[in-house]
């Protein structure tokens, strides 16, 4: 028997110093991102936000809100990020044809729209009524698409692949423009994304004994995981909050007064209400500008006033290679322009609700111009936490199918539209349940930002429209997290 000799305790006591070594590393990089490890980067990332990720396109900005692809034989999809260049390929396809001669573009009718759809397609939803005037802005047109004053919707069909459908849905308004071009190249991306893999969609009528064309996937392939993030701005960090107000009141801030709330709100305020710019416990920051009766009274164009909002964006913040978008535009009375944006997190719109408001929000930026000036501004965005994790994979819970969700859920769905008809109406069950599902407008996935309970935490949510409701449901355990009545 061989003795225990120094070398071999040696041999082993180095062992588990290294066992021990990569055990604490493990832990520790779990706990710690690298914004604690290197103080710099999170000050860094939003001093410098101001020339960084800037947006002085307004195509940057318009990209459609979700892209719907219909494969045909029934199978659909629904992209939410434009990863394969769908929108700027049609952009592309309007400004070599637009200009052409033989270029036209006429009313339709409805059933010509639908006809359309049920062939390979790809429909681009903006889920506002866009002015026309911006697509001219950037395809650089005045009056070839003229009878189109507003659209929501786009639609490139292998019907007839020398023509683009525009819609406005919401108004019941429907148009081709038609030219000579054969074989549009921004159909050849379907194949590609067949190619790819994709979440297959089928119509409610597919998956539910009833009348309803509208999509929803029966399940995901990708696994969606709960997203760590950080607030853009932390009120606690002087430097930082002191390095936005500089954009706004310039570097020195002497003449302007500073008050720091209970709450940790932090309040900046320059000369006697001519600018206010607060920064609230959760990172939310709004500005407000005293109007301005010169500047207020130009009379400006939504395409100008768009520009306006973006360059003020770029001023105070910018993106910072944020996947951001165009979510809607209001126009509240002449020359007053409501520019709202939403922004995505690994492809997904993001959604929060904050203590003052009940309802549910995906406004990450909103700017408003009246005439030249811009006399409100409000910022909330997240940041992905960035984060080492070595050896073992955690464990990650599983997102629920949108079937799941509806089952689970279906009592109270069905009593919400109980209420909504005649009392002396009656109907059987079956009849009530037919009604409901009738009554599905749109199934889409997304991230929720729990700000009270976990607000560096974003979970995936179901959000399910109806003709009366929007509903918000825990993507994990299918518990209802907000309704909102339409």
């Amino acid at each position: 028997m061989k003795k225990f000799g120094k070398e071999n305790f040696k041999t082993i006591l180095l062992t588990m110093l290294f066992i021990l070594s990569v055990a604490l590393n493990q832990q520790l990089w779990e706990r710690i991102s690298l914004t604690k490890i290197i103080p710099s980067i999170r000050q860094t990332e939003t001093i410098e936000v101001k020339s960084q990720g800037n947006i002085d396109n307004i195509s940057d900005i318009l990209s459609p809100q979700s892209f719907c692809i219909n494969f045909g034989g029934g199978l659909h999809t629904l992209i939410y990020a434009d990863g394969y260049g769908m929108w700027n390929g049609t952009l592309q396809t309007l400004k070599d044809e637009i200009h052409k001669e033989d270029i036209k573009v006429e009313q339709i009718n409805k059933d010509l729209w639908e006809e359309a759809r049920k062939f390979r397609s790809i429909e681009m939803k903006f889920g506002y009524n866009m002015p026309v005037n911006l697509l001219r802005e950037i395809i650089e047109e005045e009056e070839r698409i003229d009878k189109v004053e507003a659209f929501d919707s786009i639609l490139i069909s292998s019907k007839d692949d020398t023509s683009i459908y525009m819609a406005n849905q919401a108004e019941g308004n429907y148009y081709i423009i038609k030219s000579k071009q054969t074989n549009n190249p921004v159909l050849n991306i379907i194949k590609n994304i067949e190619e790819n893999g994709y979440d297959a969609y089928y119509a409610t009528q597919d998956i539910y004994p009833v009348e309803n064309k509208n999509l929803m996937p029966i399940e995901l392939n990708d696994d969606i995981h709960e997203v760590k993030v950080v607030q853009e701005i932390d009120p606690t960090n002087e430097g930082q909050v002191e390095s936005f107000a500089g954009t706004f009141f310039g570097e020195n801030l002497d003449f302007v007064r500073k008050i720091r709330e209970t709450s940790g709100s932090v309040i900046f305020m320059y000369g006697y209400g001519q600018k206010e710019l607060k920064i609230d416990d959760l990172g939310v920051l709004q500005y407000i500008e005293k109007i301005d009766p010169e500047k207020s009274s130009k009379n400006i164009s939504s395409e100008d006033a768009l520009k306006i909002a973006l360059r003020f964006i770029n001023d105070h913040g910018s993106w910072a290679n944020t996947d951001v978008y165009l979510k809607n535009v209001e126009v509240t009375q002449k020359n007053r322009y409501i520019f709202s944006f939403g922004y995505r997190i690994n492809g997904l719109p993001v959604y929060y609700k904050t203590e003052n408001k009940q309802k549910m929000m995906d406004e990450a930026v909103q700017v408003e111009v009246l005439g030249e000036q811009v006399v409100y501004y409000k910022r909330f965005l997240k940041r992905e936490k960035i984060a080492i994790k070595l050896l073992e994979k955690q464990e990650n819970m599983t997102v629920l199918s949108a079937p799941q969700i509806l089952d689970m859920n279906f009592s109270f769905i069905k009593g919400d539209f109980l209420r909504t008809i005649d009392k002396d109406v009656t109907m059987d069950q079956e009849d009530i349940s037919e009604k409901v599902l009738s009554s599905i407008r749109q199934v889409e996935i997304g991230y929720y930002n729990r700000l009270a309970q976990e607000p560096n935490k974003l979970i995936p949510i179901w959000i399910i429209k109806t003709d009366n409701m929007i509903y918000y449901f825990d993507g994990y355990n299918g518990r209802m997290i907000n309704r909102v009545k339409i």
